[in-house]
């Protein structure tokens, strides 16, 4: 999940640009927790998980999905 959400708010932060300072920094902002989330649950040996590899590309894929339902609604 963080390594989509971590790409999606990029792309966010890139298309808001300077427009609006206060709303680019609360989207770094979230940013940067879905990234310490991510490097948390690999310190903690997530990859070591049985299946995580298929577990990650499902995962990732539901978020994909979502994250572009969520776009067009």
């Amino acid at each position: 999940i963080e390594t989509e959400m971590d790409d999606h708010y990029g792309r966010q932060l890139d298309e808001t640009g300077t427009d609006d300072p206060e709303l680019s920094e609360a989207i770094a902002d979230f940013r940067a927790e879905e990234v310490e989330h991510r490097e948390a649950a690999i310190a903690h040996g997530a990859e070591q998980a049985p299946a995580y590899p298929v577990l990650s590309g499902l995962i990732r894929l539901g978020c994909r999905a979502a994250i572009a339902l969520s776009q067009r609604i």
